[in-house]
């Protein structure tokens, strides 16, 4: 169950970067200008990471992994996308599911931006693939603004839930594959990971 899970990851991912590519690459949007006094994060994204004693007990950490320039689409590094991190954790067994995050810090000029296109891939994605059906969540009211999605697909035994945010000049994608309960650990969890951008 977990491999077909995480395989239904890695392909979300995937298709949402390019997506994000395509959306960049047709719109013609002035960067927003940041807040008089923007407060910029003073950390290294590897310090803002998540760590097991942020997670339950049953977690175990897979993959910690620096982001580099040659990781990132060119949406990413067209809007200035400066560096990164990411932690990868699971809970292994019949009850497998996984938690992913994946940190970047822009200028705090383009900050703002990145939610929204995110968001909006994930979007245009249900039209690419109608198996797909991608639900709005509430806000969960983390960092300067965020947004939450719940993803499903026929014949996939857990649903894929996401949390992006930003924070200053930090922006943040948390997922997590499992059911509604799974939803709350990750907003519990995406919190942790907001208080730890300083």
């Amino acid at each position: 169950m977990r491999k077909l899970s995480f395989y239904f990851m890695i392909v979300l991912m995937s298709i949402a970067l390019i997506l994000c590519a395509g959306i960049a690459g047709c719109t013609n949007t002035a960067p927003a200008q940041p807040a008089p006094g923007q407060k910029l994060s003073t950390l290294e994204p590897a310090k803002m990471a998540l760590q097991l004693s942020d997670l339950p007990a049953n977690f175990m950490l897979v993959e910690e992994f620096q982001r580099n320039a040659s990781d990132m689409r060119e949406w990413a590094l067209g809007k200035g996308w400066k560096k990164g991190y990411g932690v990868s954790f699971e809970v292994r067994g019949p009850d497998a599911r996984g938690l992913d995050q994946l940190i970047s810090v822009y200028p705090a000029e383009n900050i703002t931006l990145i939610v929204l296109d995110t968001v909006s891939s994930f979007k245009n994605w249900t039209i690419e693939d109608r198996n797909v059906t991608i639900v709005d969540l509430p806000s969960p009211g983390i960092g300067d603004a965020s947004s939450a999605l719940k993803v499903t697909q026929p014949g996939e035994p857990f649903d894929v839930y996401i949390i992006a945010f930003v924070k200053y000049d930090v922006y943040e994608e948390l997922y997590a594959n499992g059911t509604a309960s799974d939803y709350e650990v990750l907003k519990t969890v995406a919190g942790k990971a907001a208080a730890k951008i300083k």
